[in-house]
């Protein structure tokens, strides 16, 4: 540079050899601010002490602009004037103009930016040399360096603060899967998820709609106060899933920063889909766990009906003398609808009863408990088997649901003549084995007990055991085994058929012979109803 320094050329070198190292660590401190403006400043600064004489302005371009925006500005100059292109134009990485009072140096930067740095004499008489260029060129080179590890640090930083960011994030979606899977039945899994979901992912606000086909059940914004915005003007991710029926559906929108509304990053849609995954899962553990309460309250109910059914059923049957009488209930389930008994009468005679209740399970097994109650309890009046039935029928009546009534076959014996008095209450006919091998149905009788509270005039029927002779009574489990191919037993056999061939001295193995009868129909199909059956024998 001439004029005042016309005396020393290269005068700028032997200022930079003089203030090299200061320069280097004033722009390594600076840099530490990660502020390019200051960064520029302090090159102003240090720049001033090696070109005395000259008024330095400082420029920035970002990539892409083709305009220059000052960082440091030099008074009376315009930059604009000068016609200096960014290099996007001239594809150059740096370069240098000197005019007679005037030098540019324009440097692409590491993150594809450019600086332009001006320098202006404040002498008239001076002039830029070539060793004035060269110290430009290396002092830019420095700021490019130093500015090289500003944004490495500037990134860094972000990196360290997007991990630890990730890292709070995924320990809070642990936990908020801890929270999501409680199987509190007051709890709102899609709630939490759903705040959970704008805490961690700065979200400005957020929805979780439910619905089940065109019905929304439940429409939950948060923060509550927030008023839906257009779609068309905000950013938002969704995530979706579809449980019993319905359709649950999060949406999340407008994330926030300290710089202004930003689009969602990908971890913020893998992170939403992860909550959403959460609260299905908790809905389904929380579905599964109601299952397993009503199981095992069903379980419990079973096996009190099973005790009371088992106490029902009889164990033996008494004795009649001159005969032999056994009874086999085989229920489909834990408990039956079906039901047997023979009861001694106080004038000897015998009350023989079969019936089943309609439907399975518990409803069925507690209506036959009501029956044997009742039936214990109006026997002891000496009524009538038309009378009977009726008090069966209204008490039943009153005692079940619209959808459940019983059949019944209700017969009373005789030892001594070997006289039966039946009736039916639309359940099966009975089978009487003639000493000649010839079989009579018994039907007479009316409708079920317990269909209807009308007094409904029952009507029974007397006919005779004779010696060597037998009656079975029986449920519709037994002619209607399936098989494999669901066929039903009396569809290919039948039962009196099976009867008539059949005279066993015993009746427990006129039954046993029964069971293996049906077992061989029905092969290895499963039980679809109770089978029940009592068989009486009149020895010869």
């Amino acid at each position: 540079m001439s004029g005042n320094s016309a005396s020393f050329p290269g005068s700028s070198f032997l200022r930079i050899s003089d203030n090299l190292e200061s320069f280097r660590e004033n722009m390594r401190k600076s840099s530490r601010t990660g502020s390019l403006p200051e960064l520029a400043k302090q090159f102003v600064r240090d720049a001033q002490q090696i070109f005395p004489h000259t008024c330095i302005g400082f420029f920035h371009a970002s990539p892409g602009d083709h305009d220059w925006h000052p960082l440091v500005d030099v008074p009376g100059r315009d930059i604009a004037a000068l016609s200096l292109q960014p290099f996007s134009e001239n594809g150059k990485d740096c370069a240098v103009h000197s005019a007679r009072d005037t030098m540019t140096l324009i440097q692409h930067l590491s993150d594809a930016s450019e600086i332009c740095i001006l320098l202006s004499l404040t002498d008239a008489a001076g002039r830029f040399s070539d060793t004035d260029q060269l110290s430009l060129r290396l002092l830019a080179g420095i700021f490019d360096r130093t500015y090289q590890d500003m944004v490495h640090r500037r990134n860094e930083k972000a990196m360290l603060f997007s991990l630890n960011h990730r890292i709070l994030q995924l320990n809070s979606l642990i936990d908020t899967g801890i929270e999501i899977a409680s199987i509190d039945p007051n709890a709102l899994p899609h709630r939490l998820a759903l705040t959970r979901a704008i805490s961690l992912t700065n979200a400005s606000t957020g929805l979780v709609k439910i619905s089940e086909g065109e019905n929304i059940l439940e429409a939950y914004r948060f923060p509550e106060h927030a008023s839906p915005a257009a779609r068309e003007n905000r950013d938002s991710i969704t995530a979706e899933f579809e449980f019993s029926g319905k359709k649950y559906l999060f949406e999340l929108s407008d994330k926030e920063s300290r710089a202004g509304a930003i689009p969602f990053e990908e971890t913020d849609r893998m992170l939403l889909d992860a909550l959403t995954k959460q609260v299905h899962a908790s809905l389904e553990n929380r579905h599964l766990h109601e299952q397993a309460i009503e199981n095992e309250r069903n379980e419990r109910e079973l096996s009190v009906a099973a005790s009371i059914q088992r106490k029902i059923i009889p164990v033996k049957l008494p004795s009649i003398p001159g005969y032999e009488i056994a009874g086999r209930n085989i229920p489909s389930r834990s408990v039956g609808g079906d039901y047997y008994d023979c009861i001694p009468l106080p004038d000897k005679r015998f009350a023989l009863i079969i019936a089943d209740v309609s439907g399975k399970g518990v409803p069925a097994a507690l209506l036959v408990s009501s029956l044997h109650a009742y039936l214990t309890a109006y026997l002891e009046a000496h009524d009538s088997l038309p009378t009977l039935a009726r008090k069966l029928n209204r008490a039943l009546f009153h005692a079940s649901t619209e959808d459940r009534f019983v059949t019944a076959l209700l017969a009373v014996l005789t030892p001594d003549t070997g006289d039966i008095e039946y009736l039916s209450a639309g359940h099966n006919p009975a089978y009487i084995l003639k000493s000649d091998h010839t079989v009579e149905e018994l039907k007479l009788g009316g409708i079920p007990l317990g269909m209807l509270e009308a007094d409904f005039p029952y009507q029974s029927e007397h006919t005779t055991l004779t010696k060597g002779g037998g009656l079975l009574l029986y449920t519709d489990g037994v002619t209607e085994a399936e098989n494999e191919h669901h066929e039903l037993y009396e569809q290919q056999h039948s039962l009196s058929g099976f009867l008539a061939s059949r005279k066993p001295v015993h009746a427990d193995q006129f039954i046993e012979d029964l069971l293996s009868e049906l077992r061989n129909h029905t092969g290895s199909a499963p039980q679809n109803d109770d089978i029940t059956a009592l068989y009486l024998i009149r020895k010869p």
